[in-house]
């Protein structure tokens, strides 16, 4: 029976090598992929940011997904040119961009007649706001909507005259029309770039960043008009920019009196109150801490304040009162008393008052994302309702 020979030993030496130099080759091929598919998904990373520097802290959540969150929409009405009042409003506008969310862009609307809206660019200069530098992209759109008020006037008469026909022409009393602006929202903010707006009174302060706030409103299942606390104050309210047109036709038929037979003073609150009773499921009730207003938790069985109230995150101060001097006092006021009587809880209110609009303007900017140049205010200015000519936009104010 024949046999193999052996290999002689040069030749078990070649098959060694080619054996050995194929493990290396197959190695190094291992460590190459590894390194592409490392290198690839760090490059890919470094790439977005290179591309969007702006949005280079938003890369984390892009990555790990594509949902998109809303703008965050806040509105102030202004009527008239008191000093008192337009000081409040100064300081109600800073609070908001102080707490502005840190993963949403955030635009604020300011509905005014001729009066206030000619004192508006006078405090953007005066505050320096064109020169802010935001962590997201802030708008501040400026409305005169002289030539509206007319309408609205017959609007809310028409609602307030449904309830007692003999209504006459001097009906509103207590607030200016500047209150009613409120419920127009609609037609002056658009309605598809977020759902909701906050509408603020001038004297009202947010104590807590407004992210917390727009959670609590988009996680309802509830497809609400608005959304306010139990005291039903509409100094702070969240409106439904896609269902408030509902709001006046649904007054008209509601009932204006409360539990005891008395009816409601013709007011902007009114019409919400008519709403929220005779139609309680269109509307939301925001937690405690969202709904501090000092007509309504006055009373000694609310104190201490911080122990009753642990998660505060706006304070409102007058409450609808008809005074227009400004509750942190200042140069011709006095402070509210509930500054002086609670110091260590409304107190805290005084801290935007007394904040200097240059350490606001570091304060926003020290917010600004590592590796970002950071969002200059953008500032329009337009008039008449939706769709009316623009007047201003992004220009240098003189």
């Amino acid at each position: 029976m024949a046999m193999d020979r052996p290999l002689s030993t040069s030749t078990s030496r070649s098959y060694r090598h080619i054996r050995y130099t194929h493990i290396i080759i197959a190695f190094i091929l291992i460590l190459f992929v590894a390194a592409q598919l490392r290198f690839g998904s760090i490059n890919h990373q470094f790439q977005f940011i290179i591309n969007h520097p702006n949005d280079a802290g938003m890369a984390v959540s892009k990555i790990g997904g594509d949902h998109q969150l809303s703008p965050v929409q806040v509105a102030f009405g202004l009527s008239g040119n008191h000093p008192g009042f337009l000081a409040e409003f100064e300081v109600a506008l800073k609070s908001v961009l102080l707490n502005a969310p840190l993963e949403r862009n955030i635009s604020i609307h300011i509905l005014a007649d001729q009066e206030a809206f000619a004192s508006l660019k006078g405090i953007f200069n005066r505050t320096e706001l064109s020169t802010w530098l935001t962590r997201n992209p802030t708008e501040i759109h400026a409305h005169d909507v002289t030539p509206d008020v007319p309408q609205m006037k017959r609007e809310i008469y028409d609602v307030f005259k449904a309830h007692t026909p003999n209504l006459g022409s001097d009906w509103i009393h207590g607030h200016t029309m500047g209150a009613y602006f409120r419920l127009f929202l609609e037609r002056f903010v658009s309605k598809t770039s977020a759902k909701h707006i906050l509408y603020l009174d001038t004297d009202v302060v947010i104590m807590a960043n407004l992210e917390a706030l727009w959670e609590l409103v988009e996680r309802q299942q509830l497809n609400a008009l608005f959304h306010w606390g139990k005291n039903m104050c509409s100094g702070f309210v969240v409106m439904n920019l896609q269902r408030m047109n509902k709001i006046l036709p649904l007054a008209k038929g509601s009932s204006f009196t409360d539990a005891d037979g008395t009816m409601f003073p013709f007011r902007d609150q009114s019409i919400l109150q008519a709403v929220n009773i005779s139609y309680p499921n269109e509307v939301n009730i925001l937690p405690p801490g969202w709904d501090m207003t000092v007509t309504e938790i006055w009373q000694s069985n609310n104190h201490p304040y911080d122990k009753k109230f642990p998660n505060v995150g706006m304070l409102h101060f007058n409450g609808g009162g008809s005074s227009k001097e400004a509750y942190f006092g200042g140069k011709n006021g006095t402070e509210h008393n509930f500054i002086t009587e609670f110091k260590d809880t409304w107190g805290n209110g005084k801290f935007y008052a007394t904040l200097p609009w240059e350490w606001a303007r570091y304060q926003a900017k020290s917010l600004v994302r590592p590796g970002s140049k950071g969002h200059p205010i953008q500032f329009f200015f337009s008039k008449g309702m939706q769709g009316g000519q623009n007047i201003s936009e992004s220009e240098p104010m003189q």
